[in-house]
């Protein structure tokens, strides 16, 4: 344990920004190192890749070195050299090269398996392995299948690509219906679409899935401060209007593209909310006032144009 934890220490003053995902990550790694983990399966742990696929190499790199699993890992990882082999030659090399898998494997190849709606029949193979965690066969019975048993696989998820408006505008679609906003809740509970959908056909479980990010990611912040701009309009608006005023996530979705690449501060961002909306708001018709509507609220929504709504 001493030399575990001097390895958690280090990878944190290596990468101190980092610090809530390397303790999540250790914490699931503790027993393995322990060696208290079953040796009849393969472990896993998954990344949700909220942070950008190369960082999570190097991070991941260098916590092998600390731990000096270096010599017993092994790294599949996609390369975009045209002319490198494909992700199904690579996995085909590595069952040959082991018959019994190394202590750890590093890998993003699981991303297309977990994106893909229907499976070929590579895709089978990863179905079958996924659910039994016993072993790999991708020869097709040319060679025999690779042996995975007590070993452990870290996969990294890639959901999000290398956009950042897609990282933000996911994340203020998650947080849209949510109360309480907080990095912790955030962490412990964000799951990607594709994930959810095939959350029961036994792919992976819950507490596999760790959550890679920075501590203070500046994409989710943004869509944490978004919910707060969203009250404070709908509060304005209904002065304004005299009537409870509320605003669809389209309406705030569209906001949201006008201003990401303009790096506002929180006040900033307020402000420019205020002036973006003021404007809208004033269009309301003031028909509805010579017609008997006792409207209860108006709900301001946006598809291909404003469009306002009353609700009676």
């Amino acid at each position: 344990m001493l030399q575990f934890s001097i390895a958690r220490k280090a990878l944190k003053k290596l990468y101190p920004s980092w610090q809530l995902f390397i303790d999540e990550v250790m914490d699931l790694l503790q027993p393995f190192w322990l060696g208290t983990q079953s040796r009849e399966a393969v472990h896993f742990i998954h990344l949700i890749g909220y942070g950008k696929r190369q960082k999570a190499r190097e991070i991941l790199t260098d916590l092998l070195e600390l731990l000096d699993w270096q010599s017993e890992s092994v790294i599949l990882w996609e390369n975009w050299d045209v002319n490198a082999p494909s992700s199904l030659a690579q996995v085909q090399a590595f069952q040959e090269a082991y018959p019994i898998f190394p202590k750890v494997v590093l890998t993003d190849f699981f991303n297309e398996f977990f994106l893909e709606s229907e499976l070929c029949r590579d895709g089978q193979q990863v179905e079958i392995f996924l659910r039994e965690r016993k072993k790999l066969d991708f020869s097709y019975f040319e060679i025999s299948p690779s042996d995975a048993r007590g070993s452990l696989i870290i996969s990294f998820l890639d959901s999000f690509g290398d956009c950042d408006f897609l990282r933000t505008r996911l994340m203020f679609q998650f947080l849209w219906s949510k109360s309480e906003s907080t990095m912790d809740m955030i962490r412990k509970s964000y799951v990607p679409d594709e994930l959810l959908r095939i959350s029961e056909k036994d792919y992976f479980r819950k507490g596999e899935l760790v959550f890679f990010s920075k501590d203070e990611p500046i994409h989710i912040l943004l869509a944490i401060e978004l919910q707060r701009v969203t009250q404070a309009l709908e509060e304005e608006g209904s002065k304004l209007l005299g009537l409870p005023v509320k605003l669809t996530l389209n309406a705030m979705d569209y906001f949201l593209s006008y201003i990401f690449y303009k790096r506002l501060s929180n006040l900033q961002l307020h402000r420019a909310a205020i002036d973006f909306f003021l404007p809208v708001f004033r269009q309301f018709p003031r028909m509805t006032q010579k017609i008997s509507l006792r409207p209860e609220r108006v709900v301001l929504d946006f598809k291909g144009g404003w469009k306002f709504t009353v609700i009676e």
